[in-house]
């Protein structure tokens, strides 16, 4: 594992850090038992950074972090997020969770019509913040967070200042080291640069988002601002199965079949056998020096293991990175 610095915060974190938003138990499934093992491996493994949120899993995802890195705390950076409240569907789920074991199967398959039909909930008041920001650092077994962001706020949350504040008093009262945004989009990623006190900003980057590397990473890089790179498969295209999970778009709306079209266009990456496709994905985006960190998700420990596998995969080289860039 090789690190690289988180900005400047003074942090050092893994280059490649797991996405915990898959961990834990939903009204879907319940992968706690498989998921410290695989968070134990990642630490083995040299992973020290964990970004997960407290409306992942109904906060299980935070729960499992807090299990398996009690008692060493100090070996690991955590970044955790607040705002984003539970769905209807999640309300619901939360209720029956408790004897929803053995119709898991079933409720599996009704998922993806399931999900369309869930109304979507936020609150970034700073009343709310302060609650979620208590619950996770309980669920977290610890008396502070290294990093606390905002859960993919809207534009309005982030021009009314109201949770920036929140964030500035909890710097200053040591709950919580840094902060920053989870943006939905690179507007929103150099509004934050151009109007707020921002130490890191998560991205979405990868081989078919590729807008973020233009101008707010330049921009990221030059302020200190720390870069988390997510979805970097392209939210199941860039993996060797090709499989476009629900609601794969390029960009902010380009339809799944433009993104499969472009992924042809790529192909040169692994030309030859030289690698594969997550090799590719996560080289593309560590080519880039203003990011501190990539955070692929997973909850299958032989997906883990190829995602660090990558690392010691050939770097894409000059030309290849401008071959990609030129790719339209």
């Amino acid at each position: 594992m090789k690190y690289r610095e988180l900005g400047a915060t003074g942090l050092r974190v893994s280059e490649v850090g797991l996405g915990c938003s898959s961990l834990g138990e939903t009204v879907f499934e319940d992968n706690s038992a498989s998921s410290r093992p695989l968070l134990q491996h990642a630490f083995d493994h040299g992973v020290t950074f964990f970004d997960t949120s407290g409306s992942y899993g109904y906060g299980s995802s935070e729960m499992l972090i807090g299990e398996v890195f009690k008692g060493r705390r100090d070996q690991v950076v955590i970044a955790t997020k607040g705002g984003q409240l539970a769905t209807t569907l999640g309300r619901f789920g939360r209720l029956v969770r408790p004897v929803i074991g053995p119709f898991r199967p079933v409720i599996q398959a009704l998922k993806g019509p399931l999900k369309q039909k869930s109304d979507h909930r936020e609150d970034f008041s700073a009343a709310y913040l302060t609650r979620a920001l208590e619950g996770s650092l309980s669920r977290l077994q610890t008396d502070y967070l290294d990093v606390y962001q905002l859960h993919s706020p809207t534009p309005g949350v982030l021009q009314s200042g109201e949770a920036f504040e929140a964030l500035e008093r909890w710097k200053d009262q040591g709950k919580i080291r840094f902060y920053g945004v989870s943006v939905k989009s690179v507007d929103d990623g150099l509004f934050c640069l151009d109007n707020t006190n921002v130490d890191t900003l998560q991205v979405p980057f990868n081989l078919l988002e590729r807008e973020a590397g233009k101008v707010l990473l330049p921009q990221a890089k030059a302020a200190g601002v720390a870069i988390i790179a997510r979805v970097p498969f392209g939210r199941g295209l860039l993996t060797d199965s090709g499989r476009v999970a629900t609601g794969l778009r390029t960009g902010d709306s380009a339809p799944a079949v433009y993104a499969v079209a472009e992924r042809r266009r790529l192909s040169f990456l692994i030309d030859n056998g030289r690698r594969t496709w997550i090799m590719a994905a996560i080289r593309f985006v560590l080519g880039h020096d203003a990011v501190s960190t990539v955070i692929p998700g997973t909850t299958s420990l032989a997906h883990l293991e190829e995602n660090l596998a990558a690392l010691e995969a050939t770097p894409l080289s000059e030309d290849e990175m401008r071959r990609v860039q030129a790719v339209e």
